[in-house]
């Protein structure tokens, strides 16, 4: 029998509380591995400075595109259409005939103002979205300028543009539209941001469906 302490007649160890094959350990004791960095999400993009451009420009813009968004509804629902024969190829149709009146008679209206009497706080209206469905922010679906863009909604209705004159009064009853947002465009990447559009947009009254904006350049 060897001796405590000693080596047995094989040759292995014989101390008592030998680890003898198991891994040394590190100085300072155990050791936590890092957790894995997580990725950066993207940075949002940044919203419009409408408050660098100029003032007047901006209000005529949004006067604009509202106008011309309620003379476009108007005119459509006062042809009498059948709700049932209307989709979406219809009423890309009819944006391409009436758009161009709509906003022509816009700039009629726009010359007979005093740009003076146009409220100049002009800012994205973010309740459009809950009041009436029309996205925040969104490019242009049709007749988009060519160049990197983002347009902004600055105003929507059920039927009435607020500071539209009487044309249609009562006639609009929702048969083809529930309601409409206007907006305006502007170029991304330049500062201060430049206008390049004014959009139109709508919500159908069959499905409640956004489509749009169909623009036009300022």
């Amino acid at each position: 029998m060897p001796a405590r302490g000693g080596v047995d007649p094989n040759g292995d160890p014989a101390e008592e509380g030998s680890t003898a094959g198991e891994a040394p350990e590190e100085p300072g004791g155990e050791t936590t591995p890092e957790a894995p960095a997580e990725p950066e999400e993207p940075a949002e993009p940044e919203e419009p400075a409408f408050e660098d451009m100029d003032p007047q420009e901006l209000a005529l813009a949004s006067a604009r595109a509202g106008f011309a968004a309620y003379y476009l509804t108007g005119t459509v629902e006062s042809l009498g259409l059948d709700p049932a024969t209307l989709d979406e190829a219809t009423l890309a149709q009819l944006v391409e005939q009436y758009l161009p009146v709509a906003v022509a008679e816009a700039d009629r209206w726009l010359a007979t103002l005093d740009p003076a009497t146009l409220p100049l706080a002009v800012i994205p209206r973010t309740e459009c979205l809950e009041e009436f469905g029309c996205p925040y922010r969104t490019p242009c679906s049709l007749f988009g300028p060519p160049v990197n863009h983002q347009c902004y909604v600055t105003d929507c209705a059920d039927a009435k543009c607020r500071q539209c004159p009487e044309i249609f009064g009562e006639l609009v009853s929702h048969l083809v539209y529930k309601s409409w947002c206007s907006y305006v465009c502007v170029q991304t990447g330049t500062s201060p941001p430049k206008e390049v559009a004014i959009g139109i947009g709508v919500i159908t009254y069959f499905g409640g469906q956004f489509a749009g904006p169909w623009c036009l350049p300022p």
